[in-house]
């Protein structure tokens, strides 16, 4: 007896390759710009189609596989009379077209950033309002600060995009969906804000649990996602965070509004290191780890807050610098830096 079920997935892929074989046909017919609407264009129609026959996960990489493929046969032909750069140049573009059209398709039911578990409007407005009977008032950032930040973040920002985009490609190969994780985190004054990062977990890693800190050996995270938080380039998205005044590269770390309303409860003193803008890297990072308690962040942003200078960040960032790209990749780091580093000015 037939099955229906294998019926229809074997009609299914039989129509994927022939649709392949027309956008291979169509490859190279109409310009460099028209390949690459084909390419994408054929990805995206691929990708709804083999996420049926084969599933979701290999479903998406199947049809970025398939469009690319077919890309590259078409080059391949048109090789010798395109000359060497003009074909490099041209997969380049055949890539980028059907990585668009997988993200595309994923886009559409998954879309490009994930927003698990956002406060209720109550929980911001308690955070808030707490902080501004706590501190009062904020201190503005200074115009040295604000410049310097705004400086590097726009330079920044121009140089990865080449980086940015290879990131984002090997998260979405691993596990095809969002490439963005939005963290609801609490900045200057108690007020929250969209803290960006490169999603570095599985999709809904947080489904079952709810808002938790990470563990040291988080089986959500990718295997994209340990290269990345170990060279902390998950953060490169807060370049935007920085341009839009809404954190600095050195300050205290965002800490996500939910817990930060957990850690008032029990400590109120908690929201002095909001008096001053949040950073990408910041004292207890350099001097800590990711997983020291929050009355030893407390103690430590309490340092920095005290000590803040253009020229203590400068110190910082090149610690942090070192950390990240050098100590941690030591066999015999102890996880702390060398205490002469650290010495406060007056």
């Amino acid at each position: 007896m037939t099955n229906p079920k294998l019926t229809t997935r074997v009609t299914v892929f039989l129509f994927a390759l022939s649709l392949t074989w027309l956008g291979f046909l169509f490859v190279g017919s109409w310009g460099v710009l028209g390949d690459v609407i084909v390419i994408t264009a054929l990805a995206w129609a691929l990708s709804r189609l083999m996420v049926f026959v084969m599933g979701s996960k290999w479903g998406y990489r199947s049809a970025f596989i398939i469009a690319f493929g077919a890309a590259l046969a078409g080059e391949v032909v048109s090789f010798s009379s395109s000359g060497i750069f003009a074909g490099w140049w041209r997969l380049l573009l055949a890539f980028l077209g059907a990585f668009t059209g997988g993200l595309l398709a994923t886009a559409n039911h998954n879309g490009l950033w994930e927003d698990n578990f956002p406060p209720s409007s109550e929980i911001l407005d308690e955070v808030l309002i707490f902080h501004q009977r706590r501190l009062g008032g904020v201190k503005k950032i200074p115009v040295s600060k604000r410049c310097f930040d705004l400086l590097v973040a726009l330079t920044g920002a121009f140089l990865v995009v080449p980086i940015g985009l290879v990131i984002t490609f090997f998260i979405w190969f691993e596990d095809p969906g969002p490439l963005l994780f939005i963290k609801n985190s609490v900045g200057i004054g108690g007020k929250s804000f969209h803290q960006l990062k490169f999603r570095s977990m599985v999709r809904d890693a947080e489904k079952e649990t709810g808002p938790v800190l990470s563990k040291d050996d988080d089986a959500r995270v990718l295997k994209i996602g340990h290269l990345l938080r170990k060279t902390a380039l998950d953060e490169l998205p807060q370049l935007l965070n920085i341009i839009r005044g809404e954190m600095s590269f050195v300050g205290p770390r965002p800490q996500r509004t939910v817990l930060v309303r957990e850690y008032l409860q029990a400590m109120s003193e908690y929201a002095e290191r909001h008096g001053v803008a949040p950073g990408i890297s910041g004292l207890a990072q350099v001097v800590g780890s990711y997983y020291i308690t929050p009355r030893q962040k407390l103690r430590l942003d309490r340092l920095y807050v005290r000590h803040a200078s253009l020229g203590f960040d400068l110190k910082l960032l090149v610690i942090a610098f070192l950390v990240v790209f050098y100590l941690r990749w030591r066999k015999d780091w102890n996880g702390r830096v060398p205490r002469e580093w650290l010495r406060f000015g007056s």
